[in-house]
């Protein structure tokens, strides 16, 4: 029993003496947006630790989807500016609001972690959403909108189904009364 005393104390002071891989410094980023000219849109994201900017930092830029975040670009290293600059596309569809949720990720870095940052923007474009108002009737259309000759098809075949156990049940009390006189 004093073996394993002295192993477990032994641990313990070991343990003791490690350093934590906790981050110390914290960094921060700022995303922003600049219009280069009429088709192409500059995203610019910003990594600064302690108001001083960072170079060497490896950005990645996503754009938060319905179920899960959509990668832009292959991750971009920030310049001696601590500016990392993405190339955005102009053709992303914006979401019901009408804007789109641009999420700038650096992915444990060696110094300062995991970190994000989070912008809006309204570059993209809306989607047209006129066939959702639109009452048409076709083949894939439920109930309400189902073609007429379907409507019709139906209608006349339940009424023969139910014609046919209707026309079965009368003659079966027919036969009773013949049989019962």
């Amino acid at each position: 029993m004093k073996k394993y005393k002295f192993i477990i104390g032994l641990l313990l002071a070991l343990s003791f003496g490690l350093k934590s891989n906790a981050q110390e410094k914290t960094a921060n980023m700022r995303i922003s947006f600049e219009k280069v000219d009429s088709a192409n849109t500059l995203c610019k994201v910003l990594v600064t630790s302690e108001d001083k900017p960072l170079a060497e930092v490896a950005v990645k830029l996503y754009i938060e989807r319905l179920f899960g975040l959509l990668p832009i670009k292959d991750e971009v290293t920030s310049d001696e500016n601590g500016f990392a600059s993405f190339e955005f596309p102009n053709n992303i569809p914006l979401n019901e609001n009408g804007l789109l949720n641009v999420i700038a990720k650096v992915e444990d870095d060696d110094n300062y972690g995991s970190f994000e940052a989070n912008a809006e923007t309204t570059i993209g474009v809306k989607p047209d959403l006129s066939f959702l108002t639109k009452r048409e009737r076709s083949i894939s259309a439920g109930r309400d909108r189902a073609p007429i000759y379907f409507i019709i098809a139906s209608i006349a075949l339940i009424s023969g189904i139910w014609g046919t156990l209707i026309y079965v049940v009368l003659r079966v009390f027919k036969l009773k009364k013949l049989k019962a006189n």
